[in-house]
């Protein structure tokens, strides 16, 4: 099952890249070097952290902005 196919059931960005991972036999390392090359992947799995809490969110976070 493709990422976007998990994103469009409902799924995490977070959840859907980690259960991607498992089904592909991918390391965690080799999907957070995709993800890091993405700026828009990692603006979105910042935003389901800090919405969870698994981060803090900066002061001068600008997500509330746009």
């Amino acid at each position: 099952m493709e990422i976007s196919s998990k994103l469009a059931g409902g799924a995490t960005y977070i959840d859907a890249l980690v259960e991607y991972a498992k089904e592909h036999d991918l390391e965690i390392e080799t999907v957070a070097e995709i993800v890091k090359k993405s700026s828009i992947l990692k603006e979105k799995i910042r935003e389901e952290a800090v919405a969870v809490r698994m981060v803090k969110k900066e002061e001068n976070d600008l997500t509330k902005l746009c």
